[in-house]
């Protein structure tokens, strides 16, 4: 049974992936999981359910990943660069499913999933700036301010990728740019302090 609901989870985020919630509807996920759309019914309420337990399960994935860094023993400097670049990055190699699972027009059930997800985040980035800003790293006014602000650049890019794609090719070396760009603003908005300062 396990089983079978994790194939129609799977199979619900690789069609995401491909070509956002409008694709994801209940027979197509049951056929790319091999199952009757009968059992989909049986592990979940509607798509809405389904979808959101994509979002949930790929956001935990990122918040401890963000959480492992945050607990390194890197400078704060070090953790709030490796931070922002590791989230961008995964969200670039799979940039549909991103923007989907944090941008996409949805109903406000999932909207209010959405919102307690980037919480999530942002609760990583607290603690790295809390740290940064107790070993007089970094310099700011108000702390849920300045995460709120790094956590919008580091989700908001994922539109990117989307509209690029149209007009430039969005090589390795381009993203690699791209994510030194976020990095690199994200720090300057907590105006880093350099040992020659």
């Amino acid at each position: 049974m396990q089983q079978n609901r994790e194939m129609i989870l799977l199979s619900a985020r690789e069609l995401v992936a491909q070509g956002g919630f409008k694709d994801a509807q209940i027979q197509a996920i049951a056929d790319r999981a091999g199952v009757s759309s009968g059992l989909v019914y049986r592990y979940f309420e509607n798509k809405n359910q389904v979808l959101i337990e994509v979002l949930n399960a790929a956001i935990h994935i990122e918040v401890n990943i963000l959480n492992d860094i945050a607990h390194t023993q890197l400078s704060a400097v070090e953790k709030l660069d490796r931070a922002v670049t590791t989230f961008v990055k995964r969200a670039m190699n799979s940039p549909r499913l991103s923007y989907s699972l944090l941008f996409e027009p949805v109903d406000p059930q999932f909207e209010l999933e959405r919102f307690q997800s980037k919480q999530l985040i942002k609760e990583s980035i607290i603690k790295i700036l809390t740290e940064g800003r107790h070993s007089g790293e970094f310099i700011f006014e108000d702390l849920n301010t300045t995460a709120l602000c790094i956590v919008g650049a580091m989700t908001f890019v994922v539109i990117e990728p989307l509209s690029i794609a149209k007009t430039k090719r969005f090589d390795k070396s381009y993203k690699e740019y791209f994510v030194k760009q976020i990095a690199d603003f994200c720090l300057q908005a907590v105006k880093v302090k350099h040992p020659q300062e």
